[in-house]
């Protein structure tokens, strides 16, 4: 019997050039807030939810703040300015391969659905699930997102294939079973 393989992709960073865009809405929410941020280090921890990643910068700064005030601030910022993105053709381009082939295909994002749907139709992304930091507890590393996107699939992990840009995701995807393609924007 032919085992069927599925794709998983993250987002931010795969499929779509949005992370200099997220960065300038969580610097600007957490600057308000007096808690200093590093560009390098939210750059590694990409694929952990928001929250987490306010979090991570409230906790190195040694304050006490409000995360999830934070973080619905940085939302206000980025529903104002809603920049426009870049796709990444390479990978836009295997999804649609992938897509017009009928393998199944998902997207597994630590970013929230209204974040991540004005910019799916901008790029006119088609997929068959989409899994975000809504429909989970904890993000990368922990193996939940893709987890949800093998079951939403229905694939078993270990017929799926990641395709990531960070160390989280490249450790959540092997936490959840899965084989993982690592992709370096140049």
């Amino acid at each position: 019997m032919k085992k069927t393989f599925a794709y998983i992709f993250d987002f931010d960073g795969v499929l779509v050039n949005t992370m200099p865009a997220h960065f300038a809405c969580y610097s600007r929410a957490l600057e308000e807030s007096g808690i200093p941020i590093d560009r390098e280090q939210f750059y590694r921890q990409a694929g952990m939810t928001g929250l987490e990643q306010i979090a991570y910068f409230v906790n190195q700064a040694g304050v006490k703040a409000d995360v999830k005030k934070i973080y619905e601030r940085k939302r206000e910022i980025q529903a104002k300015n809603l920049p426009k993105t870049e796709g990444i053709a390479c990978n836009l381009e295997l999804l649609k391969i992938l897509r017009t082939n009928h393998v199944p295909v998902a997207i597994a994002t630590g970013s929230t659905l209204p974040s991540v749907n004005p910019i799916m139709a901008e790029h006119e992304i088609e997929v068959d699930a989409v899994v975000t930091a809504d429909d989970v507890e904890r993000g990368k590393p922990f193996p939940d997102l893709f987890l949800c996107a093998a079951a939403k699939l229905a694939v078993p992990p270990e017929h799926c294939v990641v395709i990531e840009d960070s160390d989280v995701g490249i450790e959540a995807a092997r936490a959840a079973g899965m084989k993982s393609l690592r992709f370096h924007k140049l």
